[in-house]
């Protein structure tokens, strides 16, 4: 199967799920308690010719199918609704904090992988020694560490008694250093178990002995021929860490803060403002759906067999 097959499967096989997401997501916020036009007039004096008016205005007088595929429309057009709270379009609320987030999943990934990816190679090619002890016992109490209790840590130390950093709100790039070691340590533990795991087994493989038989350099022998084959899972998680690292924004971005999509959907689900949080839970979904095909795509590039022996399941 070409490449290109295969991301169009891949790809094909995406819209469905999306597609079923909205479904779910649209029935979730139809079935929850409030009217929309009741806590869009908040604070208003209104006639009940008026809250019809607006009813018939927005579809809700029409059955929930006909209310969905007005929304799904609309979706379809980039018109993500409008803030029942702030009055403004969803979509302009949504691009005024996704720099902020995108900023902090970035550096987050990068720092967890970074430090995941050395430590598990040095632990797999130091096994059994001292070293490999120690970090491996520090991965698994970094592991069971949530994010929060990091950053509150990290907050209690750094901020608060060395004042190195902010402890709260976003004053420039060291804003975002606390908060992004909070979602990174406890996802580097899990890297660094993956990427050790995978090497302690690449290197036990009788074409590895061969090229140790054939006189390669040690350099070669271990970017080369080990870590290209043991960094396949660690490339998967990677694409897959991507839109998770979102619902761990939610907590790290309120603890610190920080002017965020996380944030906006934490403010938005106890203000009841509906359309953000559905605007926001979809493009997690879409977010969840790119990064799972894009790490498909980068593992059949590293592996081309995988592409194939996927290719005739399909």
């Amino acid at each position: 199967m070409g490449l290109l097959t295969y991301i169009t499967k891949k790809l094909l096989i995406g819209i469905p799920v999306i597609f079923g997401v909205t479904i779910i997501l649209f029935y979730i916020m139809y079935i929850l308690p409030g009217d929309p036009i009741q806590l869009l007039l908040s604070g208003e004096r209104v006639t009940p010719e008026r809250v019809e008016e607006l009813r018939r205005a927005w579809g809700l007088d029409q059955p929930v199918y006909v209310q969905y595929f007005y929304w799904l429309s609309r979706i379809i057009r980039g018109d993500l609704g409008i803030s029942i709270v702030t009055k403004q379009p969803v979509s302009l609320l949504i691009l005024q904090r996704l720099p902020y987030t995108l900023a902090l999943m970035l550096t987050s990934i990068l720092l967890s992988y970074v430090i995941g990816v050395l430590t598990g190679i040095i632990t797999a090619l130091k096994r059994g020694s001292l070293l490999d002890s120690i970090l491996s016992t520090s991965s698994i109490i970094c592991y069971s560490i949530p994010g929060f209790w990091f950053g509150l840590i990290l907050m209690l130390i750094f901020a608060y008694y060395l004042r190195l950093f902010p402890v709260s709100g976003y004053e420039g790039w060291h804003s975002l250093i606390l908060p992004a070691l909070s979602l990174a340590l406890p996802s580097s533990a899990y890297v660094m178990r993956l990427t050790r795991a995978e090497m302690i087994e690449v290197l036990g493989e009788d074409y590895i002995r061969t090229a140790w038989a054939k006189g390669l350099s040690k350099r070669r022998v271990l970017l080369v021929h080990a870590l290209r084959n043991a960094i396949i899972p660690v490339v998967t998680m990677f694409f897959l860490d991507l839109p998770w690292l979102m619902g761990g924004a939610v907590v790290i971005e309120t603890l610190f803060a920080l002017p965020g999509m996380g944030r906006l959907l934490y403010v938005s689900i106890l203000k009841q403002d509906y359309p953000v949080v559905q605007g926001i839970v979809l493009i997690i979904t879409i977010l969840t759906v790119v990064c799972n095909t894009l790490g498909d795509v980068v593992i059949a590039i590293l592996d081309p067999r995988i592409r194939f022996e996927r290719g005739r399941s399909v």
